[in-house]
């Protein structure tokens, strides 16, 4: 869903620079306005769909460079405007431009209780199917992985863990969207959804069940990092976690 909206933001953005300037004036800055909304685009991926602090911090680097780039050439067009009348389209779609572009840098990311509360039932159904997965003996407390779409080196067989299918999909779409990289079993009633990992910390979502209170610090049967954990209250039997050195 986040993908999805910040790629049709980015449409609709460059369709009013279009609208505003005219098809004729956005042919002579086309190639300064398409790399100012990769770097917008990068942006709002960065804030909104990745999930690895890492991988963030990664990606505003390009993001930077492609917005810096563009944002002085066309200050320099402004410069040189000579207050036309095609002059004042330019002048008001790169003021558009630029405008939105630093309200997407300044704007704050999406934090991991954001992304809980927008993709709420794709948490809840992959952690009921890997809780009912535990009971029914088909995963162990201490497994480790990523999206069985894209890693079953730990579960092998993905159709003899789920009945459906419906919930490989789902696990694909928390990695797409919502930046979960990696599930850790650590507890017959807890199950973590990691966002990925900075150095040797490693935060996320973590789900309890069975009145579970994770706030109180009680021992889990699996610890898969080094460090004590922390643990922030969401909701009921919803926790934002950290863990690591």
């Amino acid at each position: 869903m986040a993908l999805a909206i910040i790629i049709t933001l980015s449409l609709v953005l460059g369709a009013a620079v279009v609208l505003i300037c005219g098809k004729g004036n956005f042919k002579g800055m086309i190639a300064l306005l398409l790399m100012l909304w990769a770097g917008d685009f990068l942006f709002l991926y960065a804030k909104f769909v990745v999930g690895d602090p890492f991988l963030t911090s990664i990606i505003y680097l390009p993001a930077m460079i492609l917005v810096g780039i563009p944002v002085i050439g066309l200050i320099i067009i402004v410069v040189k405007s000579n207050g036309g009348k095609d002059s004042e389209k330019i002048v008001r779609a790169i003021v558009f431009s630029i405008t939105m572009t630093i309200i997407i840098v300044f704007v704050p990311s999406l934090k991991s209780e954001g992304k809980f509360k927008l993709y709420q039932n794709d948490f809840y159904a992959v952690s009921d199917a890997v809780f009912q997965a535990y009971d029914d003996g088909k995963v162990s407390v201490g497994d480790h992985f990523s999206s069985w779409s894209s890693n079953t080196s730990d579960l092998e067989n993905t159709d003899s863990v789920f009945s459906s299918n419906e919930i490989v999909k789902k696990m694909e779409k928390l990695k797409q969207s919502a930046g979960v990289y990696g599930y850790d079993f650590v507890d017959k009633d807890v199950i973590y959804f990691s966002f990925g990992a900075v150095f040797q910390s490693i935060s996320g979502i973590a789900i309890s069940r069975n009145g579970k209170d994770l706030s109180t610090n009680e021992t889990l049967e699996s610890q898969p990092y080094d460090g004590v954990p922390t643990y922030r209250y969401i909701m009921d039997g919803v926790y934002h976690f950290t863990d690591g050195l």
